[in-house]
C-alpha cells in the first residue's frame, strides 16, 4: 500500500506507443509544491503589498526551476500540466524577478517604476501561483506520463530522411518568401496553408535533427545531420528569443530519450547546455539586430529575410552591429520579461467590473476557423480591445496567455479553471492522435504540444489554431514514413 493516489488511465485501451512503464503519481508534486505555492499565493494575495509581490516573485521562479531541473536532467515524468504550470511560474515570476534585478530604478519599487500598484501586482502572482498549484496537483493525479520510463526514441534512416527533407522545405520557405521574419505572415486576414505547415515543422525537425546528430552511428549520417542541424539553428535568428529558448529545453529533453549516453556524464551534459546556450545568445543577437535592420525600410512589417541581412551586412561593415544589438537586447529584457503587469491588471478589472462571460474564448476560437468556412469572422478582433472596453482601460500590444483570456471572461475563477480545461483538451487531441499515428509522426505532434505548453506569452487563439493542425499536419509526416518504405519495397523487382 502506498500514499501516493492512482493516475486515471486515458489511453482508451490501447498499448502506448511511448512506454507502458509509467512514473507513479510523485507526492512532492501533488501535496508538496502545490501546498506551498497555494500558501505563498494566498499570503502574497492578504498582503497586498511590494514585499508580498516579491516574495511570491521568488516562490515562482524558485519551484518552476526545480521542475525545469527534475524534467531535463533527473528524467521527471512528462505531462502538460506540470509543463504549463512551470512555464507560468516561470514566465510571470521569473520575468517579474529578472525585472526586479536588471531594471535600473533606484529607491523605487518595480510597482511605482513600472507605474502600477503593488497590490494590484501581489494579487496577480499570487492568482499565478494558485493556478499552478491546480495544474500541479490535479495533473500529477489525472494526467498519466507522455514518455514511459521504458521508451526509448530511435532514429532510423527514414527519421534522418525526414529530417533532410524538412530543411529542404524550410530553405525553400525562405528563398520563396513563404516564411519570413517572425515565421508566417497572414496576408488579409488569411495564412498560407504551406507557410502554416512549415512554421509548424519547424521546431519537431529540428528538434529530431539536433538530437539525429548527436546519436548517428555513421559519420556520412552524422554530417548531413550536422548540416541540417546548423541551417535550422542559423534559421532562430529570424524567428526570435522566445522560440530559441523552447527549443532548447526540447532538445535536452528528447537527447534523454535516446541512445545518446547522457546519465552520469557531467561534462558532456555541461559542454550540450553551454552549446546550446552559445547558440541562444548568438541567434537573439542576430535577431535583434535584424529586428534592428528592419527598421530601416519604409515598412519594416513587409520587410523581407534578405532585405533585414543586406541591412545587418552594412551595420556589420560600420563596425557598430555588436554594440547595437547588445545594448538593445540588454534594455528590451530589462522590462519585456515584465509580462505579468497585463494579466494583474486585467485580473483586477475583472473583480471590479463584470467580466466578459466567455466572450474572449468564443471571439478566439472563432478568429481560428478557416476562412472558407467563416468568411464573415471579425478578423480584426483582439483580447486587448476587449479588455479596453470590459474595464476601461487603455491597453495596445500585451502579453497575451490563458490566465489573460480566463481573467478577461470570468475573473479569477476563469484564471484557475481556464488551464485545467486547456489541459484536458490538449490531453484528449493526444490520446486520439495516439491511436491513429506511428512513432515518428506521433512525437511531432508531441513536441508541439509540448512547445506550446512551455510557451506563457499565447493567447487562446494561438492555443486554438495549433490545435486545429495537428492532425492534418500529422498525416504528412505519417505519409513521409511511409512513402519511402514503398518505393524501396518497389525497387527490388
Amino acid at each position: 500500500m502506498g500514499t501516493a493516489p492512482q493516475t486515471v488511465d486515458l489511453s482508451f485501451g490501447r498499448p502506448r506507443i511511448f512506454g507502458d512503464d509509467l512514473a507513479p503519481p510523485r507526492q512532492a508534486f501533488f501535496a508538496v509544491i502545490p501546498a506551498a505555492l497555494a500558501f505563498f499565493g494566498m499570503l502574497s494575495w492578504v498582503l497586498g503589498n511590494d514585499f508580498g509581490f516579491v516574495l511570491a516573485s521568488v516562490v515562482a521562479t524558485a519551484a518552476g526551476l526545480y521542475t525545469l531541473w527534475g524534467w531535463l536532467f533527473r528524467k521527471a515524468p512528462t505531462r502538460f500540466s506540470t509543463i504549463l504550470g512551470m512555464s507560468l511560474l516561470l514566465g510571470y515570476g521569473g520575468g517579474a524577478m529578472n525585472t526586479w534585478v536588471m531594471l535600473p530604478r533606484g529607491q523605487l519599487s518595480v510597482a511605482a517604476a513600472m507605474g502600477m500598484d503593488a497590490g494590484v501586482l501581489a494579487r496577480g502572482i499570487g492568482a499565478v501561483l494558485l493556478s499552478s498549484a491546480l495544474l500541479y496537483c490535479l495533473g500529477e493525479i489525472f494526467e498519466k506520463p507522455i514518455f514511459g520510463r521504458d521508451f526509448h526514441f530511435s532514429i532510423d534512416g527514414r527519421t534522418r530522411a525526414l529530417v533532410y527533407a524538412g530543411t529542404l522545405a524550410m530553405i525553400t520557405g525562405y528563398a520563396t518568401h513563404t516564411i519570413g521574419f517572425l515565421g508566417a505572415s497572414a496576408t488579409g486576414g488569411r495564412l498560407n496553408p504551406a507557410a502554416s505547415f512549415l512554421t509548424w515543422l519547424y521546431i519537431p525537425v529540428t528538434v529530431i535533427s539536433v538530437t539525429a546528430f548527436l546519436v548517428a552511428p555513421q559519420r556520412w549520417a552524422k554530417v548531413l545531420c550536422g548540416i541540417s542541424s546548423v541551417i535550422l539553428l542559423l534559421m532562430l535568428s529570424t524567428l526570435g528569443r522566445r522560440v530559441a529558448i523552447y527549443l532548447g529545453v526540447e532538445i535536452l529533453l528528447i537527447i534523454g530519450l535516446t541512445s545518446y549516453r547522457w546519465k552520469g556524464r557531467i561534462f558532456q551534459k555541461v559542454l550540450v547546455v553551454a552549446g546550446l546556450a552559445a547558440v541562444i545568445v548568438v541567434t537573439s543577437l542576430m535577431f535583434m539586430l535584424f529586428r534592428i535592420a528592419g527598421w530601416g525600410t519604409r515598412n519594416p512589417q513587409q520587410a523581407t529575410v534578405t532585405k533585414r541581412v543586406e541591412l545587418a551586412h552594412r551595420m556589420f561593415q560600420r563596425g557598430n552591429a555588436y554594440a547595437i544589438a547588445a545594448s538593445s537586447t540588454e534594455e528590451n529584457l530589462q522590462t519585456r520579461t515584465f509580462v505579468l503587469g497585463f494579466f494583474a491588471s486585467v485580473l483586477e478589472g475583472s473583480s471590479r467590473t463584470r467580466p466578459a462571460l466567455g466572450e474572449d474564448v468564443i471571439q478566439q476560437a472563432e478568429i481560428t476557423i478557416p476562412s472558407f468556412l467563416y468568411p464573415e469572422k471579425d478578423r480584426s478582433f483582439s483580447e486587448e480591445e476587449l479588455v479596453d472596453q470590459q474595464f476601461g482601460y487603455g491597453f495596445g500590444d500585451e502579453a497575451n496567455s490563458i490566465l489573460t483570456g480566463g481573467a478577461t471572461d470570468f475573473g479569477l475563477l476563469g484564471a484557475l479553471t481556464y488551464p485545467l480545461l486547456l489541459v484536458a483538451l490538449m490531453r484528449i487531441i493526444y490520446e486520439i492522435a495516439a491511436r491513429c499515428f506511428g512513432v515518428v509522426p506521433l512525437m511531432f505532434i508531441a513536441l508541439t504540444l509540448i512547445n506550446t505548453s512551455l510557451q506563457t506569452e499565447i493567447g487562446l487563439a494561438g492555443y486554438f489554431a495549433t490545435l486545429r493542425v495537428l492532425f492534418f499536419f500529422g498525416l504528412v509526416i505519417a505519409g513521409f514514413m511511409v512513402f519511402p518504405s514503398v518505393r524501396m519495397r518497389t525497387d527490388r523487382y
